[in-house]
């Protein structure tokens, strides 16, 4: 696991494979880490070169209690690559990952080969979904994150799934468990601000990939992305929100054609 300080905080992440290979960097979804993706890793690592960044306040990164937004996460990953002299990268986000993918996209689009959105989307909240952030950042401030993790993991699997892996399932639990609280609000918060995206896929040129899950709670499919460009592909799992998990062999197959296309 590497480590790499950026304005006294430290950002995490893991890297495998060869770095004669194209990078193909991973984005972990809300109170996630790198350890979602600790079964697409490997397998990726023998064709690619692999990184997966703990984004800000989760897994292994630490947080300075200043507020972000989208932005500032994609400036994270930029500096990162900027570190390793990684010139261009094909890029996906789960969830949460997939709306710094966009903000990555958006800023610095010359440093991707491709991206990917993974259970996420490029529209912004509903009032709703507003509403719900807010209470989910008053439910980490009156009952603490154990309680709203407890709450959130149920949503992202399909009941069967949960049913018949339960030890794997509080593992993805324990993950959520060691985001830090004050960084599970203000990501709350930024993923509330953020805007609407999807000009950014239909603006720009780069081959862009959807991947939706066919029994997804948290993201709709009829609110993923809104482009129908012939840049644009759009894939189904079988599989609630958590498709690296529940599904790694489809995605794994679904990343690979994408990028050797």
């Amino acid at each position: 696991m590497g480590k790499l300080t950026i304005d006294n905080r430290e950002l995490s992440f893991v890297e495998q494979g060869s770095s004669n290979q194209q990078t193909v960097v991973l984005l972990h979804g809300f109170c996630g880490s790198t350890d979602y993706w600790k079964k697409m890793i490997t397998p990726l690592s023998k064709k690619y070169h692999v990184i997966a960044v703990d984004l800000r306040g989760h897994g292994n990164s630490s947080f300075d209690g200043e507020a972000f937004e989208m932005e500032d996460l994609a400036l994270d990953v930029k500096q990162l690559l900027d570190t390793l002299e990684i010139d261009t990268v094909h890029l996906f986000g789960h969830s949460l990952g997939g709306y710094v993918t966009l903000a990555f996209a958006e800023n610095f689009p010359n440093k991707l080969k491709s991206y990917g959105l993974i259970h996420s989307t490029a529209y912004p909240d509903t009032d709703e979904g507003k509403a719900g952030r807010l209470k989910a950042i008053e439910k980490i401030q009156d009952l603490g994150i154990t309680a709203f993790i407890d709450g959130l993991i149920p949503n992202l699997f399909t009941t069967d799934y949960i049913a018949a892996n339960q030890e794997e399932v509080m593992e993805i639990k324990e993950i959520g468990y060691k985001t830090d609280p004050l960084a599970a609000m203000e990501t709350l918060a930024a993923m509330r601000k953020r805007p609407d995206r999807n000009s950014v896929i239909e603006q720009q040129s780069l081959n862009f990939l959807l991947v939706q899950g066919k029994y997804d709670k948290v993201v709709s499919s009829d609110r993923a992305v809104s482009s129908t460009a012939s840049h644009v592909t759009v894939k189904e799992l079988e599989a609630g929100h958590m498709g690296m998990i529940e599904s790694p062999h489809g995605l794994l197959t679904i990343l690979t054609d994408f990028i050797d296309r």
